[in-house]
């Protein structure tokens, strides 16, 4: 099996962590795994860099291209992260020559995160030219919107955007419109698999005007299970410089300005159950300085960012329960890593939570989304679970998720793409 992926980046966000796991994963498997990024950060995995294969000529045209791109749009101001396929007018070229170096012919073409850097009609070009079919990684809505990344609760995906909300726009016809209709025109031409890794993110797809009626399946993106395991806890609080006794909450800290990562949300829970005398420590990672001062019985410890599974297994084994408060979005990949760390999972029902979690048993979905005082409930309940209850609930995580997330299980789904 001979695999071309293609994604914006290999660091920087969930999208490209996934990417990364993929493509690891795949190449542990024994198959022919060939990714191509922008611009490579990372130097423990193999890829290419896709801008070193640029002569100077196309170098220059590219360069041109995405500041003509960028000028005419300087006026519109996207809320969160928006793909103008303008932007993304790297070259088919360097990437079919170089991807014939391997191999004259590929099996498929797995589209990742590629806003900025590959439009539509260049994966067209690179997959005709190598024999592939495509298949596009539905991570967060990206494949399934006219732009946009998060929708934030808008429907008109559904039905091929125009008068997009996150671009201020009251016009049928404006860029999102345009955008969805050619994604879905080309989409249809190379009858593409649509892979999803939760039902959530699958839902999506069925009901996208641009996905819909495609070939869709729906499996996770696969961990290094030999690294996130349960572990001593002890040890790991130690390693961290965290409490030893108590009960210990782990989340990832967003700005609250990004409202669909709902850590704002998570804020204002942890508030409620400081006004009720409840006892919790929490264990931060990712951004600093969002944790408000003036708690009573709350303390917290701000970890910073965690790089790498050993230091994200590491924080996972040091807390006894992990909480998500995303309230849109395709994950999120922590709560499976939660998961496969023995930490049972607080979250809303988006994304791939309810495919995860047997309610009362390995996690808790709380309802409805967005709801504070439900969260601040949920918290509340593990904060003061008898122990041996919490301890049942972590060995069913565990159990549960490596039942799923394994590379193998990964591999074979793949290879299911192509048996059509």
């Amino acid at each position: 099996m001979k695999i071309l992926h293609l994604s914006k980046m290999d660091t920087g966000g969930g999208a490209a962590d996934g990417f990364v796991r993929i493509h690891q994963a795949l190449l542990g498997q024994g198959v022919e795994s060939l990714a191509y990024v922008l611009k490579q950060k990372r130097r423990d995995v193999p890829m290419v860099a896709a801008k070193g294969l640029l002569n100077p000529w196309q170098k220059l045209v590219w360069g041109l291209g995405r500041a003509i791109a960028k000028v005419k749009r300087f006026g519109v101001k996207p809320v969160g992260v928006y793909d103008f396929d303008a932007e993304a007018n790297f070259p088919a070229e360097p990437i079919i020559r170089h991807a014939r170096t391997h191999a004259e012919k590929w099996d498929l073409v797995l589209v990742h995160w590629s806003g900025g850097f590959v439009c539509p009609e260049t994966v067209r070009e690179i997959a005709q030219a190598l024999g592939a079919r495509v298949a596009l990684w539905q991570v967060d809505m990206a494949h399934a919107t006219g732009g946009c990344h998060s929708n934030l609760g808008c429907k008109k995906y559904q039905t091929g955007c125009g008068a997009c909300p996150l671009l201020s726009s009251t016009d049928p016809r404006d860029i999102s419109s345009f955008q969805a209709a050619r994604r879905a025109q080309l989409w249809k031409e190379l009858d593409v698999a649509v892979l999803a890794p939760s039902g959530w993110s699958a839902r999506q797809a069925t009901e996208s005007f641009t996905l819909g009626g495609r070939e869709l399946r729906k499996f996770p993106i696969p961990l290094d299970l030999s690294v996130l395991r349960p572990a001593d806890m002890r040890s790991a609080r130690q390693a961290l410089g965290l409490p030893t006794e108590g009960r210990i909450v782990l989340v990832r800290a967003l700005d609250p300005g990004l409202v669909y990562k709902g850590f704002g949300l998570f804020l204002e829970a942890l508030k409620q159950l400081d006004d009720q005398g409840v006892v919790l420590h929490v264990a931060v990672i990712g951004d600093r300085g969002f944790l408000p001062g003036g708690f009573r019985h709350v303390t917290f410890t701000e970890l910073g960012p965690q790089r790498g599974d050993a230091a994200l297994a590491r924080a996972y084994q040091a807390a006894d329960f992990f909480v998500s408060p995303s309230t849109n979005e395709t994950g999120p990949m922590m709560a499976g890593e939660a998961m496969a760390c023995g930490r049972p999972l607080i979250a809303y029902p988006i994304g791939i939570a309810p495919d995860l979690v047997d309610q009362g048993r390995n996690g808790t979905l709380v309802e409805p989304v967005g709801d504070v005082a439900a969260l601040a409930a949920a918290i509340h309940t593990y904060a003061e679970m008898p122990a041996a209850e919490l301890s049942a609930r972590q060995q069913a995580a565990a159990d549960s998720a490596g039942r799923i997330f394994s590379a193998r299980y990964f591999a074979e789904q793949v290879q299911a793409v192509l048996r059509r």
